[in-house]
């Protein structure tokens, strides 16, 4: 099979009298079924994402539920987590891992609830 993944991408802005616009709706192909998904409590120590039975790292999506507090993600870097991007309150990301890396996350100030759905390549 193929293109068993639609992925919808948009963002509309409008900042005073800044306006602009992005969409993109890709279809991908999973070569192998599997995925892992759930609520991960992410302390203020950085820690690994749950990969579960996910052979061969591919999209992850995650959302960070907590209110209040932002989380930070990114690989490890020899036992140590390279921070390379942050979720606000709220806020979700979507985007393809390189196999082999471990993704980290670490909460702000306090523990946060992260949201996450990781499928195999």
């Amino acid at each position: 099979m193929s293109n068993e993944i639609t992925t919808l991408v948009r963002l509309n802005i409008t900042n005073g009298v800044y306006t602009d616009a992005f969409s993109a709706s890709p279809t991908i192909t999973q070569n192998t079924l599997g995925a892992n998904s759930g609520i991960q409590t992410v302390g203020t120590s950085a820690e690994a994402l749950a990969v579960g039975d996910v052979a061969t790292l591919g999209l992850v999506c995650l959302l960070n539920t907590d209110a209040t507090n932002f989380v930070q993600f990114g690989p490890d870097d020899s036992g140590t987590m390279k921070v390379v991007g942050r979720l606000k309150p709220g806020e979700a990301a979507q985007f393809r891992l390189e196999p082999g890396i471990t993704l980290k996350l670490k909460a702000d100030t306090a523990s946060c609830k992260v949201r996450f759905l990781l499928l195999n390549d």
